[in-house]
């Protein structure tokens, strides 16, 4: 009964939508590419949150559409059923899921993953009214292009050589748990067998953002030049490539245990997480260009003789392997000079540098950072002020004890040496004298704690210098600083 109670409502919430796709089934692809994202982006799907009807018409929706471009399920249907876990309450989630068989016979046993998430935010009551997160463009607008590119790869199987697996993620947006549970949870298909991964996730902007972006290509060996060809033969404007894989969509999981992901995305442009993401505004023509591009990107790499990652993404799956990051820093805080000998410290004065750092990790829990920095310091004195102009390198040692697997979040010591040069200063309005009087070159050590938080570092440093820079005989002087590291990396 519940079953076909369930059946005469999606027939009857669907069925206005399926007319309008008839008056427009000669508008040719950005026509069905419209249709399916009106469908999926209605009031009457409610967002499409987890534990929503609506939900559950989209999910057969989509399975209905695979079923029709002639897809074939890996088990007795499209659907890969889990439940979550959310507070004392199990939710049933769903993803979608159906394939084609490659024309290779010697390719045939591996697959390119072209999947996005069809779940949204679903609704919420503001002041006793409905306000329904319909999510267009997140991600009606990647489901619908998985929809359309299942339909050309099912009427052209010869272009084929490797095997594709088309999946609509469910529970993306509570934690990218539906890609998560096809990659832990796939009876039939060894993970290994996949050898790239796309996800299609907001791609309905393209001109309002200028362009596409392929985020995590530089993570299959020469993806970043085929993208590039494929989309002058195509004349799609690439506006960004990276080699890092986005850890807020569907390809981390992938990206995680060593898939080369890639994310087609278009930008932030639409009303993102916000009830006014709706199906009229979405760039329809800019998504069929996306389509046609990705359908000879994605033929190319079907047939080429090897899908594999690239060096950089390959070391990063070495649990002993070295990592290398580049990035700019800035430390500000208060310098001062320490009298050891008279058991006191002069007052300090304000103190920065800035400058770049190279980020070398060896495996998960170490990593060694040399710095190249411009240092300006200086402490309290009897004549005034005394300030110097140097150039300090620090090299520290990050021991990693606190963080996230993904890497999103890390806790770390801090600890290591530095050498400074000292290139100008001035000591109460006079010139200091680094070829006779004070030193031109000082060591010194380094500690502090540090946090990164994905791409951003944050750290406080204590810097105490072991060299002597007294200019009064019988008395020792050595410099010292205290910081607040704000550091970016690329």
């Amino acid at each position: 009964m519940r079953k076909s109670f369930s059946a005469l409502l999606f027939f009857l919430l669907v069925l206005p939508f399926l007319l309008e796709g008839q008056n427009h089934e000669n508008t040719g692809l950005a026509g069905r590419l419209k249709n399916h994202v009106a469908i999926l982006a209605a009031d009457s799907l409610e967002g499409r949150g987890l534990g929503t009807d609506g939900k559950i018409i989209a999910k057969n929706y989509i399975a209905d559409q695979f079923s029709s471009a002639g897809l074939k399920p890996f088990s007795d249907d499209y659907f890969q059923h889990f439940d979550l876990r959310i507070g004392l309450a199990r939710v049933p989630a769903t993803n979608v899921i159906g394939y084609l068989a490659g024309s290779d016979p010697g390719l045939k046993k591996e697959y390119i993953v072209i999947g996005a998430h069809y779940d949204h935010l679903g609704y919420e009551y503001r002041n006793g009214q409905r306000v329904i997160y319909n999510g267009a463009d997140d991600n009606a607008s990647g489901t619908a292009v998985v929809i359309e590119l299942a339909r050309y790869f099912s009427q052209n199987p010869q272009l084929m050589g490797r095997s594709i697996i088309f999946v609509a993620f469910d529970a993306e947006e509570s934690g990218l748990l539906g890609a998560e549970r096809f990659i832990s949870g796939n009876e039939i298909l060894d993970t290994s067998d996949i050898k790239v991964m796309f996800s299609l996730d907001m791609v309905g902007m393209y001109e309002a953002n200028s362009g596409l972006e392929l985020l995590g290509i530089g993570t299959l060996d020469n993806g970043t030049h085929l993208a590039g060809e494929v989309a002058s033969s195509q004349d799609v404007r690439l506006r960004n490539t990276t080699a890092d894989i986005p850890v807020r969509t569907d390809t981390w999981p992938f990206g995680d245990i060593g898939i080369p992901a890639i994310q087609a995305f278009t930008g932030l442009e639409s009303p993102y997480h916000q009830p006014g993401d709706t199906y009229d505004l979405l760039d329809y023509e800019g998504m069929a260009r996306i389509t046609l591009y990705l359908q000879e990107l994605v033929t190319e790499m079907s047939n080429m003789p090897e899908l594999v990652s690239s060096r950089r993404f390959a070391r990063l799956q070495r649990p002993y392997g070295l990592r290398f990051n580049a990035g700019v820093l800035a430390n500000a805080g208060g310098t001062n000079h320490n009298y050891p000998d008279e058991f006191y410290q002069a007052k300090s004065v304000f103190g920065f540098s800035t400058g770049i750092f190279l980020q070398i990790q060896a495996g998960q829990k170490f990593s060694i950072q040399p710095e190249v920095l411009y240092d300006y310091n200086g402490s309290k004195s009897m004549a005034g002020t005394y300030r110097r102009h140097s150039v300090t390198v620090p090299v520290n040692l990050h021991y990693y004890i606190a963080g996230d697997e993904r890497g999103m979040f890390m806790v770390y010591p801090i600890t290591g040496g530095f050498l400074r040069f000292n290139l100008a200063g001035e000591d109460g309005g006079t010139d200091l004298d680094f070829n006779n009087m004070h030193p031109s070159r000082e060591w010194g050590i380094n500690l502090g704690l540090g946090v990164d938080i994905m791409k951003v570092h944050i750290a406080y440093t204590w810097r105490r210098g072991l060299t002597d820079i007294s200019w009064i005989p019988g008395t020792d002087i050595f410099n010292a600083g205290r910081y607040l590291t704000f550091g970016y990396r690329f």
